[in-house]
């Protein structure tokens, strides 16, 4: 197997985006190369940051393979060429592996990756372009990211703020069916992503601050669950609201202990969430009854404490991929042998098996005569043990 890749570890988004293929190209190129006798076996996978295509065939696959991209793209090679990675036979294997396990994100161990390889090699494998090889080493791969998933807490750990101020609010107890949250500063950079992450989690209803009316926020978020209110008017709604958060980078304070105490009553449990740098609530709210009061630093340790546990269950996920990578070499390298089982014997037979062992011995290096002998002390254990 060979695999071409352009990613975000080595090329700017502007060269990435000239091979984003679409549903269309993407067959249009399954297509081509399959009319190739070089390539046995074509998947494309394209995300918004790599672009690889991974073929199966002779040497001179991965010649016809940027050929046909380029020209299909409307691309010169040579523009694009210090930006490709070329994996070839066992490290295109290792290489799949590590996109399908999440080891070569730019978030390690996100899981969003084993779907979108899931997809690619689906799409080949109905466009009849997915061959023995190919077959074998996704389904091997896409294993290993499911046990990874089941049995390590790799991609369970999130590392960014924004995730972890979701997970907070979604573990926030309250007795209602949903949880009202407000973000002050929805339509920033950070407020806009905390809101994305919480309208993803069920039981949330978002109201979002906004300096002016502005729907662009709205258009990019397809919820019942969002609601836009004037930044001015943020205190008529603070008495409904279990979790207030905000994300700004104003001079002021959003939030004073002194226009809190007019409008909220105290008789409920609250999560107030401050992200901002420098803040944006003012400290002594902590004092309210019922109030809990988290600030950038709460958020950061947590961030840290993660990347610590993900560094810990990164080695368990490694021994996994190692593994099921193993497996899979093994299941590719014997494959060819299987239909030669007949011919085998049939050389072998009456053969006295000291004289095959000497003849081994003086044809191969001392190294693969360690293996050999080590695979026969295996033997004699084994038909021992039966």
């Amino acid at each position: 197997m060979y695999c071409m890749s352009v990613s975000h570890k080595m090329a700017p988004v502007n060269i990435r985006e000239k091979l984003a293929f679409s549903t269309k190209e993407k067959a249009e190129l399954i297509e081509r190369l399959m009319k190739k006798d070089s390539i046995t076996g074509v998947v494309v996978l394209c995300t918004c940051n790599r672009s690889e295509i991974y073929v199966s065939g002779s040497k001179y696959a991965v010649r016809e393979l940027q050929r046909e991209a380029a020209g299909l793209k409307n691309v010169r090679l040579g523009e694009l060429i210090k930006y490709l990675n070329v994996y070839q036979e066992e490290s295109a294997i290792r290489h799949l592996f590590k996109v399908a396990c999440g080891f070569d994100s730019m978030v390690l161990g996100e899981d969003e990756i084993l779907g979108q390889v899931r997809e690619a090699y689906q799409y080949s494998r109905e466009s009849g372009a997915a061959d023995y090889e190919l077959n074998v080493l996704f389904q091997k791969a896409m294993a290993a990211a499911k046990r990874i998933k089941t049995d390590t807490r790799l991609s369970r750990t999130p590392l960014s703020i924004a995730t972890l101020v979701a997970n907070e609010v979604f573990h926030f107890n309250n007795e209602g069916e949903y949880k009202d949250v407000m973000v002050i500063g929805m339509t920033g950079k950070m407020g806009g992503t905390i809101t994305k992450n919480l309208l993803s989690k069920p039981g949330i209803r978002v109201t979002g601050t906004v300096r002016t009316h502005s729907s662009d926020l709205l258009l990019k978020v397809d919820s019942d669950r969002i609601r836009e209110v004037d930044y001015k008017e943020r205190y008529q709604y603070m008495n409904d609201m279990d979790v207030v958060i905000s994300a700004t980078l104003g001079p002021h304070y959003t939030i004073t202990r002194e226009e809190l105490e007019k409008c909220a009553n105290s008789d409920k449990k609250r999560l107030f969430i401050d992200v901002a740098v420098p803040v944006d609530m003012d400290p002594e709210i902590r004092e309210y009854p019922g109030l809990t009061l988290y600030d950038i630093d709460y958020f950061e340790t947590l961030s840290k404490n993660n990347t610590q546990i993900k560094l810990k269950e990164l080695d368990c996920a490694r021994e996994i991929m190692e593994e099921e990578l193993d497996g899979a070499l093994k299941e590719i390298l014997f494959h060819p042998y299987i239909s030669q089982m007949d011919e085998l014997k049939e050389v072998l037979s009456g053969k006295r098996l000291d004289t095959l062992l000497y003849r081994i011995r003086d044809h191969v290096t001392s190294e693969d005569l360690k293996v050999v002998l080590r695979t026969l002390d295996g033997l004699k254990d084994w038909m021992r043990e039966e």
